[in-house]
């Protein structure tokens, strides 16, 4: 049952809203008749009447009237207690917990359940003054609901001359129409702003700038969008005064976990003057683990290295060390270019700058966020003149070294972009969604995992069986990926959300998956006859832990298959544990020999690893 659905009542109230009325008047109406019973003499049956009223109020207040006043009215206190919204709803909420404090302890005495010291005598006037308190509560809940659903959405009508009618206590009174609108971007995964003040009448307008899909749902159901690709738009036009938390389905829960936001909205006179929302100047992408230099192990004797890493992009950097061993001539520096595999196009990447200690460093990003090894196989090193901006190499070589054609082209597949044409090899470049590397596909898979795992936990802690079951979908849709024969609706509310980017992380119809392709360019790699040491070396380890994940992967889809079906968030605890820890395995690795080191070996390494050992295979030495 969702509570946040609309009520039954007629009005603008949600079902937990009609439900928390008619509980609340059913307890009003039980002490009415536990009291008719006292007055009888018949104290027994007074006794239960007046116990079973109290612990359904209990009940009423614990799991809907505190979740609501938190929602719909916190927010607002202290600063607009002025207002009737807010200062009836905390009137109500401070008064209920006194009757709820006093009627539980009189229930407590009735049954005898208090200790002899604290058993008053006159047990009249204390019944009678948790009655009355009882009484002005429901009236005052009552006034609550009558402020919240009824007063603040009286329907208004237009005129045949286009005004707006007030059709409050019977009056005309025309009201200027609110013909604002505003846009609200989603731009890394996040609603911006996340929190808006909107005069009543405006249209929000949320248009999707991620290359994730994201969804806009209110918490009490008053508006939901379908899922939202790259530049689709979802729009709502608000009509009632209040404070409406929202979430994106996909990557946020009801409650404020994850990706959420609110619009609270109020009459026209109490608005900002301006409306005003927009993305970011500099959206950064997600901050990454600190990557490990590049092993000049199997490059025999190197005088230097240049490793390739992710600044702002995939493979946007490369970090230049070069050891000296005299001095440059005078009027010479060092200067770093790549070049294509054809030799037809040449990138400088700026001087060198030489240390005291003999090394020559050059750390070059490129600014527009171009994937360097998808177009680059050759490192060269020349001296040219100090000062200069040569855009081809003109002087005596210094330092290089190529990546073998053979061996590039896989490599490739495995950190390629778009910018790069498919090449050949199992499955064929591609395959892969956007034409990506399928070790890029990990990453870019584990990350977007995790988050969903993480919902899947915060359902269980909180008991929101609904967000557990659906984010237990979405894990398990991104892991299977689209043409696994369970892929879709797994936990039954009519809705296939997936998101992933379909090719899933294990084998699934035509789709060799993230993994499985992983492990077979990583291997054609090695088995180029062209191959060096060290992309022999460092295919074996991404091979290694792309197997390691493969089981990793299995059990948690497996776990997610389950948990997507949960009964209940209770029973389910330790799968969802173990689900956590298999996702931060498949992003992080596994410690499992305990030396603070998370290697690619069997058992250990994770993600993050096997797309380090990839950008190695891709290192100059």
């Amino acid at each position: 049952m969702n509570l946040n659905a609309s009520g039954f009542l007629g009005t603008t109230a949600t079902l937990s809203s009609d439900i928390s009325l008619i509980l609340g008047t059913l307890v009003a109406l039980t002490l009415t008749v536990g009291m008719l019973m006292a007055v009888r003499r018949r104290f027994q049956t007074h006794r239960w009447i007046q116990t079973t009223a109290v612990s359904l109020n209990i009940l009423q207040a614990i799991f809907i009237m505190v979740g609501s006043y938190s929602r719909k009215a916190l927010p607002g206190i202290p600063e607009r207690l002025n207002e009737p919204y807010y200062l009836i709803a905390t009137t109500h909420a401070l008064l209920g917990f006194i009757a709820a404090t006093f009627g539980t302890f009189v229930m407590l005495r009735g049954n005898k359940l208090v200790p002899k010291a604290l058993r008053f005598r006159n047990y009249k006037l204390f019944m009678r003054t948790a009655y009355s308190l009882y009484m002005l509560v429901t009236l005052l809940g009552a006034w609550v609901y009558f402020t919240w659903y009824i007063a603040a959405a009286e329907p208004a009508v237009t005129s045949e001359a286009g005004q707006i009618e007030s059709q409050v206590e019977g009056e005309a009174e025309p009201l200027a129409p609110v013909e604002d609108e505003l846009s609200v971007p989603i731009a890394n995964f996040a609603f911006n702003p996340s929190e808006v003040v909107i005069p009543l009448g405006t249209t929000l307008i949320w248009t999707n700038q991620d290359s994730a899909p994201h969804t806009t749902s209110s918490e009490d159901g008053s508006f939901a969008s379908d899922l939202l690709s790259n530049g689709d738009s979802f729009s709502f036009t608000f009509n009632q005064v209040g404070q409406f938390p929202y979430y994106c389905e996909l990557h946020g829960s009801a409650g404020g976990f994850g990706m959420t936001g609110a619009i609270r909205v109020v009459p026209a006179e109490e608005a900002p003057e301006e409306l005003v929302a927009a993305v970011p100047e500099a959206i950064e992408p997600t901050p990454q683990p600190t990557p490990h230099p590049l092993p000049d192990t199997y490059f025999y004797q190197p005088i230097g290295t240049g490793a390739f890493h992710d600044n702002k992009a995939r493979s946007d950097q490369l970090l230049i060390r070069v050891m000296l061993d005299e001095p440059l001539p005078e009027g010479l520096s060092l200067f770093a270019f790549l070049i294509t595999p054809d030799g037809g196009e040449s990138l400088n990447l700026g001087e060198l700058a030489v240390e005291t200690s003999g090394e020559a460093r050059l750390d070059f990003t490129a600014p527009d966020r171009e994937n360097l090894v998808a177009r680059f196989n050759h490192l060269l090193i020349t001296q040219e003149p100090t000062g200069s901006d040569p855009a081809l190499p003109s002087g005596p070589a210094a330092f290089e070294d190529v990546l073998p054609e053979g061996a590039f082209g896989y490599i490739n597949q495995l950190l390629g972009s778009e910018s790069r044409q498919p090449t050949t090899g199992y499955g064929g470049y591609g395959t892969a969604p956007g034409k990506q590397g399928y070790v890029v596909g990990i990453r870019l898979q584990t990350d977007e995992l995790m988050r969903h795992v993480e919902h899947v936990a915060f359902g269980q802690e909180t008991g929101s069986v609904d967000g557990l079951r659906r984010h237990a979908e979405h894990v398990y849709n991104i892991i299977a990926g689209s043409q696994d024969p369970r892929f879709g609706d797994l936990n039954g509310d009519s809705k296939i959300q997936n998101p992933g980017d379909g090719f899933g992380l294990l084998p699934n119809g035509d789709q060799a998956g993230y993994l499985q392709a992983t492990q077979t360019a990583a291997q054609a790699a090695s088995d180029t006859p062209d191959a060096t040491e060290a992309i022999q070396a460092h295919a074996q380890h991404v091979r290694i832990v792309a197997e390691n994940m493969t089981g990793w992967a299995e059990e948690a889809r497996d776990l997610a298959l389950k948990l997507s079906q949960a009964p209940d968030s209770d029973s389910v605890e330790a799968q969802v544990k173990r689900l956590v820890t298999l996702a931060q395995w498949l992003l992080l690795g596994n410690d499992r020999d305990g030396d603070g080191a998370i290697a690619p070996i069997p058992g250990e390494g994770g993600g993050i690893v096997a797309y380090e050992h990839a950008q190695f295979m891709a290192g100059f030495g």
